[in-house]
């Protein structure tokens, strides 16, 4: 963990959850991520970390528990983002905003909603490249990166390549996503990084997927609409 970077705490005892949410995490937000399995923890890591400024709480059947904590974490000046992930049948999801939640989102939901309302939350600005477009694949790059074993920097890298699957994008474009500045002339790491990715691309998914360095240009990643979940 990052000293001082900026944190986002998971509150969950759901495995299933740390993929797609350490994705939304270190690819897009570019915070560092700590889990809790429980009230008391998520508690000990708010005390023990000033850093964390979102907290997303997904605890099924821990209707006072989680009313508990929010109420705690906004009990504190400054408090951090708090968004509450329920199901739609939960008395929790009215509860959880009058205990002082700032968002309340039935679960499950797509991986890029969740995004979006951390960052209307968090007040960050919604033209971030990161966020676009709607092409519905966000949880597939999530698995992508998980499967492959993917750095964050090679990550967010393939994020963005799989949003123009098929087409060039240039070394300005990935650079002012990924980096939020132009690319400068002469830097090799996005090459390092996209030759990094090719081979763990194609050893995890071998011809379903290719990414190629367009001299003097770019990168393009290639899918030709192959489905990444059948093992066959």
């Amino acid at each position: 963990m990052s000293q001082g970077k900026p944190t986002t705490l998971v509150v969950t005892s759901q495995g299933r959850l740390r993929n797609p949410l350490s994705y939304l995490t270190s690819v897009v937000l570019k915070h560092d991520l700590e889990v809790a399995e429980d009230g008391p923890a998520a508690k000990e890591a708010l005390a023990r970390n000033p850093s964390i400024q979102a907290v997303i709480v997904h605890l099924p059947g821990q209707k006072d528990e989680v009313l508990d904590l929010i109420q705690g974490i906004k009990s504190e000046e400054p408090s951090p983002v708090v968004m509450v992930l329920c199901s739609k049948e939960e008395e929790l999801c009215v509860q959880a905003f009058l205990a002082g939640a700032s968002d309340v989102i039935v679960w499950p939901c797509s991986l890029r909603e969740l995004t979006v309302r951390l960052f209307v939350r968090l007040e960050f600005p919604l033209n971030n490249e990161l966020l676009q477009p709607d092409d519905g694949s966000w949880d597939e790059r999530a698995y992508i990166a998980d499967k492959a074993g993917l750095t964050i920097s090679e990550a967010q890298v393939m994020h963005v390549l799989y949003a123009r699957d098929g087409e060039t994008v240039s070394r300005d474009e990935l650079s002012l996503a990924v980096d939020a500045r132009p690319w400068r002339y002469g830097d090799r790491k996005f090459d390092v990084h996209v030759a990094k990715l090719r081979k763990k691309l194609l050893d995890s998914f071998g011809d379903k997927m290719s990414v190629s360095t367009i001299r003097s240009t770019g990168y393009r990643l290639v899918t030709n609409g192959a489905n990444i979940f059948d093992t066959t």
